[in-house]
């Protein structure tokens, strides 16, 4: 609990200037607008990419983000993404997937090619290429 002022502590001035103050509210409120004024272009262009190119928003959405990401992060995103995914059952309509199987294809082929290069495999890629996860 905070300790009571008397009145002789709470007529002594303390803190900021109000000439201060006023400048760090009219700082503050200059990147607030600013920021809403950046969210609002995001949006647009988002928007624009979605309807120019027939983007999914949702995953462009997660895609922009993971791509502010360390590359560690994004691997353990993307990661559960698939492992969770499959195990749900959400690849088990694989024919809506088959534009993608060139795409999905290549990650394998990359991941077979670096086999000697780590000492566990991932699991999830494991499973894809079919070996047991950690044996090379």
């Amino acid at each position: 609990m905070a300790k009571k002022m008397t009145p002789a502590e709470a007529s002594k001035p303390r803190g900021i200037a109000a000439t201060d103050l006023k400048r760090v509210v009219k700082e503050i409120n200059r990147h607030k607008e600013q920021a809403s004024e950046n969210a609002g272009l995001a949006g647009q262009s988002t928007k624009n990419a979605v309807e120019q190119y027939g983007l999914d928003r949702k995953a462009l959405g997660v895609v922009v983000g993971l791509s502010k990401k360390e590359p560690a992060q994004q691997q353990a995103t993307l990661r559960g993404v698939i492992d969770y995914a499959d195990k749900l059952g959400m690849f088990d309509s694989i024919d809506m997937f088959d534009d993608l199987v060139p795409t999905l294809k290549r990650i394998v082929d990359r991941a077979e090619a670096s086999e000697g290069k780590k000492a566990k495999a991932d699991p999830v890629v494991s499973s894809l290429i079919g070996e047991p996860a950690g044996v090379h």
